[in-house]
């Protein structure tokens, strides 16, 4: 069936190719992102009697872009694999669609975009397309947009979901999503301060069973941000504060929040330096136990981008987590930059078995380089200084582990096989 589907793609390109298409816009491109990792402790301690893994993945994307002056519309083919997955005479394919929407203007300021399509807000924290991760994030939503000519932009999305084609309600439970979705955001500049706020409501099913269907949770979360960073002004900064209610997934009550800021200053072109510190709130062992939960959860946003390249706190302790950080950039042209990262972490509630709360240290090095525009390359490396504290959480007391370090190498290249008018 995947051959089909990518043969009648294919064909349908190819018609493109040769076809005079008049006032309208057809983009053909795509994406060959291969990364290799040196995975030491990556995500999580290793015990000393194993040994360091070296990986490499390969994501493939092709992307079908059509525009005119009423109609958008997007289709991306996306496949990943790990190399060596499939030896060298298997054709085991992961090719699947990783968006495919339709756009409607309205006017020029109004428009409605339905199918399964990427959202990215803010500094990413919520809602991201996740670029990072070989497999990206992407929902399946209606999104209508305003987006005034003073600014001023306004966004409402929605969501359905089930797991199969159902004749009758059936409990949701695919891994990481929702049964729906409801969110409104908003944005607008102030002078030079950039304001904006989000209110999201997903809702999961907690039943067992599909007479379950009524035993609904709802989950909410509130929030903004406002960001000064202006060109001819040194001095930036970015700060974010959300506060969830209601009740998580497995309906325990919800009281959480999440505090962040970023300042950078920049000296000249070539340097610049950045603070900040983000502020995740935490369960204590007695809330937990009554049925409350007081951690806060980063929903459907970044991993990568925030807490540390090695991801050990991608999925947070139920005891909250501060992250106190420091970097520097060097930038000598706009082609390549360099940056290393320091960060101090700790649980903002007392751990169980002890009275410290300190989580250890982290530090990262990432290089990038643009080759050409559509070819570049980066690279890094991370290290974890680990305590007794990080043993604990991450369930290795007792036992002996390797230094935590990871490395990677990623060169992406970005064709353009079609560009229309």
């Amino acid at each position: 069936m995947k051959k089909k589907i990518v043969f009648s793609i294919m064909s349908l390109f190819l018609f493109l190719f040769g076809t005079p298409i008049w006032g309208q816009n057809v983009k053909f491109d795509g994406e060959i992102r291969s990364r290799i990792e040196y995975r030491d402790g990556f995500k999580n301690p290793v015990a000393d009697t194993l040994t360091g893994a070296t990986v490499g993945g390969l994501r493939s994307r092709i992307n079908l872009d059509y525009v005119d002056e009423k109609i958008k519309a997007k289709v991306t083919l996306q496949d990943f694999r790990v190399y060596g997955e499939t030896g060298t005479n298997n054709t085991k394919s992961s090719l699947g669609i990783y968006e495919a929407w339709g756009t409607y203007l309205f006017s020029s300021q109004f428009s409605a975009t339905l199918g399964r399509q990427a959202l990215e807000y803010d500094d990413k924290r919520l809602l991201s397309a996740s670029n990072w991760s070989n497999t990206g994030n992407a929902h399946d939503l209606l999104l209508l947009k305003y987006e005034s000519v003073d600014a001023f932009k306004l966004h409402f999305g929605t969501a359905w979901n089930n797991g199969a084609d159902n004749d009758y309600e059936k409990i949701y439970n695919v891994t990481r999503s929702y049964k729906s979705l409801t969110f409104l955001w908003f944005s607008k500049p102030f002078g030079k301060l950039d304001f904006s706020a989000i209110w999201f409501n997903d809702v999961f099913h907690y039943g067992k069973t599909d007479t379950d269907t009524d035993k609904k949770s709802f989950r909410n979360t509130i929030g903004g941000n406002l960001g000064l960073k202006k060109k001819e002004i040194p001095l930036s900064f970015y700060a974010t504060g959300y506060y969830q209610f209601g009740h998580d997934t497995g309906n325990k009550s919800l009281n959480a929040y999440l505090l962040a800021l970023n300042a950078q200053y920049k000296f000249t072109d070539v340097w610049s330096i950045a603070v900040g510190v983000d502020y995740y709130s935490g369960t204590s062992t007695k809330d937990s136990e009554d049925g409350k939960n007081e951690t806060f959860n980063k929903l459907y946003g970044t991993n990568h981008s925030f807490n540390g390249s090695i991801e050990y706190w991608t999925t947070l302790p139920t005891q909250g987590l501060r992250d106190l950080y420091g970097g520097i950039t060097f930038k000598p042209n706009a082609k390549f930059n360099i940056d290393a990262t320091f960060h101090i972490f700790s649980v903002t509630k007392e751990l169980p078995s002890t009275d410290k709360k300190a989580l250890g240290s982290e530090i990262d090095i990432t290089a990038n380089y643009t080759i050409s525009p559509q070819l570049s390359l980066q690279g890094g490396w991370s290290s974890y200084f680990k305590n007794e504290q990080t043993d604990i959480l991450k369930k290795q007391t007792g036992i002996d582990t390797r230094f935590p370090q990871w490395a990677y190498v990623m060169l992406s290249f970005k064709p353009k096989f079609l560009n229309g008018k």
